[in-house]
């Protein structure tokens, strides 16, 4: 039985979901099977707008497993940003003017991990009818100016091997209104501070 992936994007574990994902991508999406997916392959796309910058270390990867008997065991891991141009180079052309896309992997190191993981939950016999899921989020932004209260929002893409393409997860999920809405006490101008404001990270 194929495990299929629940796929989302969150801001600083604020968002209580991810959206609705497009009923156009459901088809390619379900394609996705947790258990043989090659994990090297990976890549998670966001497009923002061009002030907002997710914050280096901040995009994780999550995976799941659920095992029948019960209990619930996981890995987080982080993913890195690509910066290989000949790869950038032939990404589709899904950002728009005024936003920024930026693409997201797993490292070798990680990708072993998961791995492991992956087999030990979900290979073998005696692992059948375990179920699983990844989770995609984005814990950390920061800003490049002055939050002008207007909606920020956020697109999310997701490519496998079985996609072999950028698969649309989410479209303009209004980053502002969901932390309001989950957390009406928070300052959002704290939420996604200035960047120039945060210690220098590491290139």
């Amino acid at each position: 039985m194929r495990t299929v992936p629940s796929l989302c994007l969150l801001l600083g574990g604020l968002l209580a979901g991810c959206g609705h994902v497009p009923v156009t991508s459901l088809p390619k999406l379900s394609q996705i099977d947790i258990r043989t997916t090659q994990l090297t392959a990976l890549r998670a796309g966001i497009s923002l707008p061009a002030e907002i910058r997710p914050l280096p270390g901040s995009i994780t990867m999550t995976m799941v497993a659920l095992p029948r008997e019960g209990g619930r065991h996981e890995r987080k891991v982080v993913l890195e940003e690509v910066r290989d141009t000949k790869e950038l180079a032939q990404l589709p052309s899904v950002a728009a003017p005024g936003r920024r896309l930026t693409v997201y992997r797993l490292s070798a190191a990680d990708a072993a991990r998961i791995g492991s993981f992956r087999e030990e939950m979900f290979v073998g016999p005696h692992n059948s009818g375990n179920r699983g899921s990844i989770a995609l989020t984005a814990e950390k932004a920061c800003r490049l100016g002055e939050l002008s209260g207007k909606p920020i929002p956020m697109t999310s893409y997701l490519k496998t091997s079985e996609t072999q393409d950028y698969v649309l997860l989410t479209r303009d999920v209004d980053l502002a209104g969901a932390v309001r809405a989950a957390a009406p006490t928070v300052d959002l101008a704290t939420a996604i501070p200035p960047c120039d404001a945060l210690p220098e990270q590491p290139s």
